[in-house]
């Protein structure tokens, strides 16, 4: 089963739209590209230890979908092994729906991050963070815990 996470959020779908698209350093981290608004369009994220995920738009329905596809991965984390290219051709999936006038539902999925990774624990640690608390915070509040490492 692949990762999973759907959150209430009090925002509209144009900002959570927003936050997925041009706001990723916003709730997430580093990112060299922060204008993806169309779609093939790429970014590459950034974290401790070398890790660089790059990432290409494969579907963009505004204020519905968005969709990342990993074209790149040098995943490392200290005492993992294999995780590098776990996310390699993995898709990254939010989906909005209003709710209300003030409430939507964001469903997130990361398809391809399943439990027999080496990577799941630690990935589904992060995935939380950034997608219950950062990415729900940033769209609340305006300021996210995104990852922000010093290149």
């Amino acid at each position: 089963m692949n990762f999973q996470k759907t959150i209430n959020v009090n925002t509209t779908k144009a900002k959570a739209f927003e936050a997925v698209t041009i706001g990723i350093n916003k709730w997430w981290g580093n990112v060299d590209n922060s204008d993806i608004l169309k779609l093939d369009d790429e970014f590459s994220i950034f974290f401790e230890e070398g890790t660089q995920w790059r990432f290409a738009i494969s579907k963009l329905e505004k204020y519905k979908e968005v969709r990342w596809k990993c074209i790149h991965a040098n995943h490392t984390f200290s005492g993992l092994k294999g995780i590098k290219e776990e996310w390699l051709n993995s898709e990254i999936i939010f989906n909005f729906k209003e709710l209300n006038a003030n409430i939507i539902e964001l469903s997130f999925e990361h398809n391809g991050l399943t439990p027999d990774l080496n990577c799941y624990e630690i990935c589904d640690a992060g995935w939380t963070h950034f997608i219950v608390t950062s990415l729900k915070q940033f769209l609340e509040t305006g300021k996210g815990s995104p990852n922000l490492i010093t290149p």
